[in-house]
């Protein structure tokens, strides 16, 4: 029997008390400088002008904005603000609305729910650094890489310390309401509840998730944001309705005007990678309700976007910060082939900002070559980040390019998942690891095992999460 969180004595309120100039730009150019093996935490930190109270203030006011309260989640699943959004969230496996069976046995996805509940710290955060200690599989050996050695760390399993856990927090709550368990519902509402709980608590006045104490803070603020979008489009809980709606706005304001998104807030420099987790989180959202001009939000994503996009290697490739160029690695991570992430992001981008069709002939030209890296369990290939994109992007687009990745792609994740294959005598009890991932590819030193198994566990749910794109 898989091990089940204690209950906690404090429900989470069902009801919530009423809550009352583009610069120009520097553009980038053809020949500049390609920043895509850049660490975040090698650059100076990205600090908001005014920062008045970093602390995070349950008693500061939110500001006033206007919320449309018309969304009614039942009989309008699929469409964000009532207008049967393109794209929209589905859950189609949960209610019988699937797009033919997908080759995910449920139990693999519910193996990875089971590890990520029994890892959470006390505190309703998930811990890059710390999952093991936070482990409640007391008895269970722990075997680690067994099959690869990380670079750079041949031993251990975990991430960054505490830079990164606001990000994976969101990352894990996103696994977790990918099957549709809220903090009102589902076998693991008491986990999301102590995840949202915390992530509300350290939510500044500002609407950002978290410190700014690294440049990176951006990637932690857009995924707590889509996390926290999601659970208020399942629930239309109101309690959650101002955080998500001021958190929506600390991105639009750390947009650069005309382009996208990078380090920081109106840094003056853009890429691809931030740029993507933003327009995914903005379409979540959007979902959800939430009023912002997402017109010209995404008018300047998209101009990024084509800015980037050039002819390089025979067809036209997304550059991660210059045109046509590499995609994004940490500096450490030389051991990992560059794969086209970039593209993927490309594609899924212009598909959910209504800005491009399926069969656009670039987004075409690029589904093409993601299909010419398929994924598979060799080190020099292993890149989450780059499957789950890749993943998100092709499903949306379908056709034959779709019908390529997804059986690779679900072989690859299953056959590779701790405590299946060979090791299916194991249990959780016995194993640590049973039902994640290693923490082996390209960004597994950064976000350690935590990292590695919510975002597997989004791309099993890739198959029912969004409806494709008419």
């Amino acid at each position: 029997m898989p091990l089940q969180p204690p209950e906690i004595a404090n429900e989470f309120p069902a009801t919530d008390a009423e809550v009352e100039n583009p610069v120009e730009d520097e553009r980038i150019v053809p020949d500049a400088t390609q920043d895509s093996n850049q660490d975040p935490t090698e650059m100076p930190e990205q600090e908001l002008a005014e920062h008045d109270n970093p602390e995070p203030s349950p008693e500061a006011p939110a500001p006033e904005l206007n919320f449309n309260t018309s969304l009614g989640l039942a009989g309008n699943f699929g469409g964000g603000q009532g207008g049967g959004e393109r794209g929209g969230l589905i859950h189609a496996r949960s209610r019988g609305r699937g797009l033919g069976k997908p080759p995910v046995p449920p139990e693999n996805v519910e193996a990875a729910h089971v590890w990520l509940a029994d890892h959470q710290n006390p505190e309703g955060l998930w811990s890059a650094a710390g999952f093991g200690d936070d482990s409640r599989r007391t008895g269970a050996r722990k075997t680690y890489n067994r099959e690869f050695v990380r670079p750079g760390d041949p031993e251990g399993d975990g991430g960054w310390d505490r830079s990164v856990d606001v990000g994976l927090t969101g990352l894990a709550l996103l696994a977790f309401t990918g099957d549709l368990n809220t903090h009102k519902q589902g076998r693991y509402r008491v986990n999301v509840r102590r995840a949202l709980t915390w992530l509300l608590r350290v939510q500044d006045n500002q609407g950002c998730f978290g410190p700014r104490e690294d440049d990176h803070f951006v990637y932690n603020h857009a995924i707590a944001t889509m996390a926290m979008a999601e659970l208020y489009l399942i629930t239309e809980d109101r309690l959650l309705r101002p955080g998500v709606a001021r958190a929506v706005d600390f991105i639009l304001r750390a947009q650069n005007p005309g382009l996208g998104w990078r380090y920081g807030v109106r840094p003056g420099n853009t890429d691809s990678s931030v740029t993507g987790w933003m327009v995914l989180t903005l379409h979540t959202a959007r979902m959800a309700g939430i009023e912002f001009d997402a017109s010209k939000s995404f008018e300047d994503a998209a101009n990024w976007f084509k800015l980037v996009t050039h002819d390089a290697g025979g067809y036209p490739r997304t550059g991660y910060d210059s045109p046509g160029g590499n995609g994004a690695r940490l500096r450490a991570a030389t051991a990992y082939d560059n794969l086209p992430a970039m593209d993927a992001i490309h594609i899924m981008s212009m598909l959910f900002m209504h800005k491009a069709v399926p069969n656009d002939p670039v987004l075409r030209a690029q589904a093409g070559a993601i299909t010419q890296e398929l994924p598979q369990w060799r080190l020099e290939k292993l890149d989450f980040y780059y499957w789950y994109y890749a993943s998100l992007a092709l499903f949306q687009q379908g056709g034959s390019a779709w019908e390529k990745w997804e059986r690779p792609l679900a072989q690859t994740l299953l056959n590779n998942q701790r405590g299946f294959g060979s090791e299916r005598h194991e249990s959780p009890a016995t194993l640590d690891e049973h039902g994640s991932w290693d923490p082996i590819d390209a960004w597994g030193s950064a976000g350690g095992r935590v990292y590695a198994t919510a975002i597997n566990c989004l791309t099993l749910q890739v198959w029912y999460r969004y409806a494709r794109m008419k």
